[in-house]
């Protein structure tokens, strides 16, 4: 039927459903994600790159507390999950994995990428200051030292999200300060 996916097909019998922030729809009647079809959304893995830092660390705590879904968490440090990887509480034993490891050298990446359904790389130099004071360092590691992970998606035909940071933007207020103000430290 080349309309089955239209948007105008109505199934009378449908329960009603609202949208949910990962773009499924979750049946209010029975509480279970399901997909735009209506069929049961299975439980991903899920790479987050990033894990330890604040968007990544408050996405795990997101994923742990409403989804079925398994996380491995890569980061250089992980004090922000550490009450979600050291050990892991009871209920999450088999959910979360805490990889600690470098974007830049690590041989492991390529591995754990091919272990997930989706990878979301968060992987960033998220430090206002070194942004005018390291800019080129800052440039390789949100851009250049991401590479691999996008060759490693592609070429294992794994979805990916990455995120951009802020200097996309364009300077930060800190820079129109005078050298002393103490915000600029």
């Amino acid at each position: 039927d080349p309309h089955a996916h239209s948007p105008s097909r109505i199934r009378p019998s449908a329960r009603p459903r609202r949208a949910t922030a990962g773009g499924e729809r979750e049946s209010m009647a029975s509480g279970g994600r399901t997909d735009l079809d209506g069929a049961a959304v299975a439980p991903l893995t899920i790479c987050v790159i990033g894990a330890g830092g604040f968007i990544g660390s408050h996405l795990c705590e997101k994923l742990m507390a409403e989804t079925p879904h398994t996380v491995l968490a890569l980061d250089v440090y992980c004090d922000k999950i550490r009450h979600l990887v050291d050990p892991p509480p009871p209920h999450l034993a088999g959910r979360i994995a805490f990889h600690r490891l470098n974007i830049k050298n690590d041989s492991r990446l390529e591995g754990l990428i091919k272990m997930a359904d989706l990878t979301i790389n968060l992987a960033a130099i998220c430090t206002p200051a070194d942004y005018n004071t390291r800019p080129l360092d800052t440039i390789y590691s949100n851009f250049i030292d991401a590479l691999p992970v996008v060759k490693y998606c592609s070429e294992n035909s794994k979805r990916l999200i990455h995120f951009s940071t802020c200097e996309v933007y364009g300077k930060t207020i800190g820079s129109f300060l005078p050298k002393d103000h103490p915000l600029r430290k």
